[in-house]
């Protein structure tokens, strides 16, 4: 087969929910020895799709072709013997088994019934050589950092010898520079004979590596562009979003007086060691903590929430700029005080398997607009959930009753961060708020966040994004080892600076 020839090709292809089209009547070819990337907003009915070509969901309509002949794909294990892999945007592994035995899970070498660990080893070494990526086989996968995890998921892709990968938004859970060395593997991969579905929001990224592109809205297909060379940037943008999106940028603003948020001494452990760490934050401030993921930024953002122990002052200042101490204070005593957008929405930000009604009023258990004498005011908690449906364009449940899990996970996102900002608070603590994002929700989640700022709150953005921090904060600083730099203002500093204090250099 030649480069020319086509290794995937929907046609007419349509997959139902109930009355729910989140595919219909989609056709493209995928060619082969190409990274071909799937583009579109959050719903526009991506991960489907690429669910269907793995054997997760069949079509209601149309067929699929691998390598040119028709192919029903019932389940993964069908996929596989088409030489077909996924790494999910989730990662599909067991923590309590070891690096080693994720990979092999299901693939096990075996003679006479018994497991031979060494030859899968072997063979599982030789991948690890001929990529690059190594990593240590014998940790406990629920050690491992997100960035070896991917490394797991796409190990096992390639022991299980797949030539058609597919990767769904693989560079959302990366810094700046483990997407660089992340795009040289997928250059790598067409190298030695394979063939990449690239699924992502990043349209940099797409223009950087990808061959081709197709485009999804409303799960059609709205865009296919055959040489991504002639294409722009801005391009792709509007045919993924069907109009100009125009980027959100804070004006700078120097003159903060009151103090809105205090943090003196703070130590804490958790998978890091934060000590001594000293910062204020001023009403109407946003203060981006930059930094390479893995350096303390998880300490910082479970301290201040108070979902481990710490030591040192979390001073809060009230509307009156009185100041609250909340050392060694619970979680639900800081509601009302500090509204927490989590790096991780499944661990800390919501329950899958409650309605999104109910998971609206978590964090508003205690507050009497939504709850008198242990009865829910039924009525009042729709409206915030109406609230945050409308205003921050949550897509896939409009009346609040279908589990979280139900949504996408752009959409998960976007309900968290709506239910923290229309919950009271002094301070906002948000961490890697666009995560996973298209370009339309990125800007809209931006707007929220300078409206807060406008409103004079404490913000605290927490972000592995250099071009969200450069487009958000008033002022930065760069966490390494634990420890932060000083800070500056952000027009005194820039993407080259930064990158220094990342790797631990005074960039002065």
């Amino acid at each position: 087969m030649d480069r020319e020839e086509n290794v995937i090709e929907f046609i007419g292809v349509s997959k139902k929910f109930g009355n729910f089209f989140a595919n219909k009547n989609i056709s493209f070819k995928v060619k082969k020895n190409t990274i071909h990337a799937l583009i579109g907003e959050n719903g526009a009915g991506k991960s489907t799709l690429m669910s269907t070509l793995f054997g997760i969901y069949t079509p209601d309509e149309g067929q699929i072709k691998v390598n040119g002949k028709q192919s029903f794909i019932d389940n993964p294990n069908r996929a596989s013997d088409l030489g077909i892999g996924m790494v999910h945007q989730h990662f599909k592994l067991v923590d309590a088994y070891t690096n080693f035995e994720n990979i092999i899970l299901g693939q096990e070498f075996t003679h006479r019934g018994v497991l031979n660990r060494q030859s899968a080893r072997e063979k599982i070494k030789k991948i690890q050589q001929i990529y690059n990526i190594e990593f240590d086989l014998d940790q406990k996968t629920g050690d491992a950092s997100v960035v070896v995890k991917q490394k797991i998921e796409i190990i096992k892709i390639l022991y299980r010898d797949s030539d058609i990968l597919i990767f769904d938004e693989p560079t959302a859970i990366l810094s700046p520079q483990e997407i660089d060395s992340f795009l040289d593997i997928l250059r790598f991969f067409i190298k030695t004979g394979k063939t990449i579905i690239f699924i992502s929001h990043k349209l940099s990224e797409v223009k950087q590596v990808a061959n081709s592109a197709t485009v999804l809205r409303h799960g059609e297909v709205v865009a296919n562009f055959e040489n991504l060379e002639n294409i722009s940037i801005s391009e792709m943008t509007a045919a993924m979003v069907g109009k100009k999106v125009v980027s959100s940028k804070n004006l700078l603003k120097k003159d903060f007086t009151q103090v809105g948020l205090k943090v003196e001494n703070l130590s804490a452990s958790f998978d890091k060691k934060i000590e001594n760490l000293n910062f204020e934050i001023h009403k109407g401030e946003i203060f981006a903590i930059a930094g390479i993921e893995g350096n303390g930024q998880l300490e910082v953002e479970l301290a201040i929430s108070g979902l481990i122990h710490s030591t040192g002052k979390i001073l809060v200042y009230n509307q009156n700029n009185e100041p609250i101490n909340l050392e060694n204070s619970s979680v639900s005593s800081r509601f009302g005080l500090i509204s927490y957008v989590p790096s991780d929405r499944h661990k800390y930000g919501i329950v899958l398997d409650l309605p999104n009604l109910d998971n609206s009023i978590i964090r508003n258990m205690r507050n009497e607009k939504y709850v008198s004498k242990k009865y829910i005011k039924t009525q009042k908690v729709q409206e915030l959930y109406d609230d945050i449906v409308e205003l921050f364009d949550v897509r896939g449940d409009k009346t609040g009753q279908k589990n979280s899990r139900l949504l996408s996970g752009g959409n998960q996102q976007k309900f968290v961060l709506g239910r923290e900002i229309l919950t009271d608070h002094e301070v906002l603590l948000i961490v890697q708020p666009t995560r996973g994002l298209d370009i339309g929700a990125i800007n809209l989640v931006h707007q929220k966040i300078l409206e807060e700022k406008s409103k004079n709150k404490t913000i605290l953005l927490i972000s592995y994004e250099l071009d969200e921090v450069l487009a958000l904060a008033d002022t930065i600083c760069v966490i390494n080892k634990g420890q932060i730099s000083k800070k500056y203002f952000a027009n005194e500093i820039d993407r080259y600076k930064i990158g220094r204090l990342m790797a631990g250099l005074n960039h002065d």
